[in-house]
């Protein structure tokens, strides 16, 4: 399996009482079957020991939990990452298989893991960068952030790790950068950004144009360049639409943005329990797309938030980890990812993930069917 590829951390391996590849396939179990702690992993080992037996040495018998620690503040995370990212291509080669005329649509976001925050000044929580696949719901590699720094960096480092041909990045307004816009297309990918204010210049030109849009044609004729469609249920009324625009010679900064072709604007109209709400999200993009198109990215940009950080933080308690190490805290975060991913992609019960994980617990047989996907990635 892929977990052969990571290196020992430890200096004088040989003389260890226990085998490095022996911790790291005991962890991933525990973590696929409810565990969330260093205590979780040792109290699962101890309980599946004779299991383990059947395809693990065990020299010296289940690790303590301070060892499961250990091994995962020294284990380099960029190595783990890099290694996770390449068993999501070899154990999901379906990820790369994308459907002439159908773009994959790959959210780009970031979540901060609550717990991992120190004390004292200066002490951050850990924050970490996602590539979402919408089509398949894996995760397809994550970064994290220098704490130094913010997206903007890690975000470019993320998409060359992965193979965007023929996809369509989406992010929100901090990953709204030229620099971003230009690594997608060297990828040979396009790119659907949401523009705020962090983009003045480019935010006031798109909202000129709108406008002056709106004015000119006060009742939208039916076209490509507009679309509309409404949604009710449990008390709630929705209400979007979304205008698109080709020509991007209104943007004064346009030059400066490789490769785009079009901006547009999404309006979300909401009633909840006779509560009106109405917002305003504005986007450029690379691709030139109808405004349906473009309406539609923008809802599967969301699954980042819903079927990731939400399922990280529900089925998994991530944000309740009180790892402080900062290593241990972005590994446990890759253990965390493999898990969800293993399990998001089985489709032999429609449970939820959290019942899943419990289910793995308390089968062996279940648990090894989930392995075979991470036993393919060593191929």
């Amino acid at each position: 399996m892929f977990l052969n590829e990571l290196t020992d951390p430890r200096k004088r391996a040989s003389s260890c009482e226990h085998n490095f590849n022996d911790i790291l396939v005991i962890a991933v179990c525990a973590i696929i079957c409810g565990a969330d702690t260093w205590q979780d992993m040792q109290e699962f080992g101890e309980e599946k020991e004779d299991w383990f037996r059947l395809f693990l040495e065990l020299p010296n018998g289940i690790p303590s939990h301070d060892t499961f620690y250990r091994i995962f503040c020294m284990l380099k995370p960029d190595e783990f990452q890099e290694c996770f990212t390449r068993w999501v291509k070899s154990a999901y080669p379906e990820a790369l298989d994308i459907p002439d005329g159908d773009a994959e649509i790959i959210p780009i976001d970031g979540k901060v893991i609550k717990g991992s925050k120190g004390k004292g000044k200066g002490k951050k929580a850990v924050l970490m960068v996602s590539a979402w696949s919408t089509r398949l719901s894996l995760v397809l590699g994550q970064k994290k952030v220098d704490k130094k720094s913010n997206e903007i960096t890690a975000v470019p480092q993320l998409l060359e790790a992965i193979d965007l041909k023929g996809c369509m990045i989406t992010a929100d307004a901090i990953s709204c950068q030229k620099s971003i816009a230009e690594t997608c297309v060297n990828q040979e990918a396009d790119y659907l950004f949401a523009v705020k204010g962090n983009q003045k210049t480019l935010h006031n030109d798109i909202q000129t144009a709108v406008e002056e849009r709106w004015n000119s044609n006060p009742e939208e004729p039916v076209s490509d360049a507009f679309f509309e469609c409404k949604n009710k249920g449990h008390g709630r009324h929705e209400y979007r639409c979304c205008w698109v625009f080709d020509d991007v010679s209104a943007l004064s900064t346009a030059d400066e943005w490789t490769g785009i072709k079009q901006f547009g604007v999404v309006q979300s109209d909401r009633t909840i329990d006779g509560k009106a709400t109405t917002a305003l999200r504005f986007y450029i993009s690379s691709k030139t797309m109808t405004a349906e198109g473009m309406l539609n990215a923008t809802r599967q940009h969301w699954e980042v938030e819903n079927s990731l950080h939400w399922m990280l933080d529900v089925a998994f308690d991530e944000d309740a980890c009180q790892t402080k190490d900062e290593c241990a805290a972005e590994n446990l975060s890759t253990l965390r990812r493999i898990a969800l991913n293993i399990l998001k992609a089985d489709v032999t019960s429609k449970r939820s993930i959290k019942t899943k994980r419990k289910k793995a617990g308390w089968s062996n047989r279940y648990l090894s069917q989930l392995l075979k996907s991470f036993i393919v990635g060593a191929k």
